[in-house]
């Protein structure tokens, strides 16, 4: 600890700066759209409501009209998105400079805010989310020891890859306790693990050491981590909009019995828009941005777009919303800000463009050194 402390303190102090701003863009990004747009509540039902005859998804749902719908919208939306993305012939649109300057934090906002779920779900003896619980024995008690080691390797920088191959043994052990379906909705955690793997926490140094050293194997991984991130992202999205919408509509209607002033267009005044048809149009509005992420085709304007069903639920409902959100919030920040080393500009694409080339396309970047920052191999 002393030495981390010394690395921190030395002519390179200004990195965990970087990490603080970073942060607080974050969060000053969820409050904004907040107060903004306060007509698209999104939430995870199944963390706020008991068990019952409703939990499990009705998979007969899946020929339902609501589905249908729901992969017709997204898959128009993906649609869209290509054609947009050719018209402007720039994958990484918009690119505002402040973007590429804030990348040299992504990583460790992104392993520090995972750490921040992983440590508060752990405390209450739940695995990475509240649905996923522990038994109150010796073996819950000892997953949630574990868990909480591998997140503080995510927040001190220290063992980083080997705290996020722990995580990935966290994912699978989680089968154990809850149904696959819960499960698959935290795929998530297995991106971000990767990701950490491959990239680093980043922004750290202790000693002459900066971060923990990487293998060749991580190396032949840092190419596939952003596009990994990615595809997680939206499989995670896209299952809990069927698992807990679109195939599961009475446990959204469970859940807005109690969570009345969820249903916006009721209060609004449309007597006719009944919880079910909420849920069903919430469950659609998932499922699209799912679709959207997975097809990675314009991903700076999807997590822009993101940002409003994913944080208005923060103000309505208790902590656990907010803190379990994190991950995927930090997941959006991490591909918003990404670098575009490689991704040449519109102008530079004139002669020889390729509209449709995805982001991921070239290798993970790195963000070019900006005079007085520490530099990171991440």
């Amino acid at each position: 600890m002393k030495v981390l402390l010394l690395g921190l303190t030395n002519e390179r102090r200004s990195s965990p700066w970087l990490v603080i701003r970073g942060i607080a863009f974050a969060l000053a990004a969820i409050g904004l759209r907040t107060l903004i747009a306060p007509s698209t509540v999104s939430a995870h039902e199944r963390w706020f409501t008991l068990d019952g005859p409703y939990s499990a998804p009705t998979w007969c749902l899946l020929l339902s009209w609501p589905v249908a719908l729901a992969l017709l919208i997204g898959s128009g939306t993906v649609v869209i998105l290509a054609l947009a993305q050719r018209w402007l012939g720039d994958p990484l649109w918009p690119r505002p400079p402040i973007l590429q300057r804030m990348e040299t934090s992504a990583a460790a906002i992104l392993g520090v805010q995972t750490a921040i779920t992983m440590i508060f779900m752990a405390s209450r003896l739940d695995l990475f989310v509240p649905n996923i619980k522990l038994p109150h024995s010796a073996s819950g008690l000892l997953i949630a020891a574990i868990t909480i080691v591998a997140a503080f390797s995510f927040i001190t920088g220290v063992l980083t890859r080997w705290g996020a191959m722990i995580t990935l043994c966290l994912v699978v052990t989680a089968l154990a306790f809850a149904p696959w379906y819960a499960v698959l909705e935290q795929v998530l955690f297995v991106g971000i693990a990767l990701y950490l793997v491959a990239v680093g926490r980043g922004v750290m140094r202790y000693g002459d050491v900066v971060e923990d050293h990487r293998s060749v194997w991580a190396d032949r991984l840092r190419p596939y981590a952003l596009p990994v991130l990615r595809i997680t992202a939206g499989i995670s999205v896209l299952v809990v909009a069927f698992t807990e919408k679109l195939i599961d509509p009475a446990l959204g209607v469970t859940f807005l019995e109690t969570h009345e002033r969820f249903n916006v267009a009721r209060e609004a005044g449309l007597t006719w828009f009944t919880d079910e048809r909420f849920v069903f149009a919430v469950g659609i509005i998932e499922a699209t941005a799912g679709l959207a992420l997975l097809s990675g085709f314009l991903p700076r304007v999807v997590v822009l777009a993101l940002w409003f069903p994913f944080n208005l639920g923060i103000a309505f409902l208790p902590a656990e919303e907010l803190i379990g959100h994190l991950p995927i919030l930090s997941t959006m920040y991490v591909l918003l800000v990404r670098g575009t080393q490689g991704i040449p500009p519109p102008s530079a694409q004139r002669t020889t463009r390729t509209p449709l080339l995805r982001p991921e396309a070239s290798q993970s970047p790195v963000a070019p050194a900006v005079p007085g920052t520490a530099t990171s191999r991440s």
